[in-house]
């Protein structure tokens, strides 16, 4: 984890010093672009997912589906002469039934939904270059928690309702451009990895040999961590000093590797090997509209 995030902050400062030299003959960050960037925001729109579960290569099961989708934010960028700090926190919060394709459920290939509850809390902290009077380029570290709440077919699922859970942390650079005096486009790319991945579920734990009856318990098991990536673009039209609308689009992609095996215990006292969670990756694409006022 510590060279994981040593990397990171070296990929962010890199990025910084490739600009730092830039900052000398740069100006003060647009207006129109700290009007954009400054305030508090809400987004109503929906969220596409893909995950997909893969051994060997081969896909055991699959979910996909959009769902509603609502993002509350807080942002703001400075305008000093030379640059400006810049921050942004936002929580999303989607809840709704997907399409499940399964390679089994309870011992049979399946094909039904599942009740999504997926939420994430993302922050950024950075520094803004102001360029040609129009342009600005902020470089950013970037850290992020996500939560999904799976529950396979309402409750037919073998392991029930399933929370996965895990860390996100990398580096970034959002571009943007005040286009016309009231509108703004702004261009983001993050890329980083996963850390702390856990997935808690309804695993059999023990078996009685004399009845051949499994008896199960909610367990938590570590996944493996892997890449984070994320961009998108966002136009931003300016009613007036105070109120400002937006439309925004975006495309999250990670993955989980497999976790180990879970034993099963025997009333013999001999154990076998028991469940685990495949390698997955998960692809989502968000697409939000709003309003939100300056500060």
């Amino acid at each position: 984890m510590a060279k994981r995030v040593r990397l990171a902050a070296a990929c962010l400062f890199g990025m910084t010093g490739v600009l730092a030299p830039l900052a000398a003959t740069a100006g003060a960050i647009p207006y129109p672009i700290q009007r954009a960037e400054s305030g508090f925001s809400v987004g109503i729109g929906y969220l596409n997912q893909d995950y997909t579960e893969t051994a060997g290569g081969t896909v055991l099961d699959q979910e996909t589906g959009t769902v509603p989708l609502i993002s509350l934010a807080a942002s703001s960028l400075s305008g000093d002469p030379q640059g400006g700090t810049y921050w942004r926190v936002e929580g999303r919060y989607a809840h709704g039934d997907t399409n499940y394709n399964g390679h089994y459920l309870n011992g049979n290939p399946a094909q039904t939904t599942t009740a999504n509850t997926i939420v994430d809390i993302n922050g950024r902290v950075g520094f803004g270059y102001g360029f040609y009077r129009r342009m600005a380029l902020i470089p950013y570290f970037s850290i992020g928690i996500h939560r999904w709440q799976r529950n396979v077919g309402n409750g037919q699922g073998a392991g029930g309702i399933e929370d996965y859970t895990n860390g996100n942390l990398g580096g970034g650079l959002l571009w943007e451009m005040a286009v016309a005096p009231r509108v703004v486009l702004a261009i983001h790319a993050m890329g980083g990895f996963t850390f702390g991945a856990q997935i808690t579920t309804t695993d059999p734990v023990f078996i009685d040999a004399s009845t051949n009856t499994l008896y199960y318990a909610r367990e938590t098991v570590a996944l493996g961590d892997r890449a984070y990536e994320s961009g998108g673009v966002r136009a931003t039209y300016l009613i007036n000093r105070v109120w400002r609308t937006f439309v925004a689009a975006d495309v999250i992609h990670f993955g989980y590797g497999a976790s180990a095996g879970t034993p099963i215990f025997s009333s013999t006292g001999a154990g076998q090997n028991g469940y685990y969670e495949p390698n997955s990756r998960t692809t989502q694409v968000l697409v939000l509209v709003g309003a939100g006022a300056h500060f």
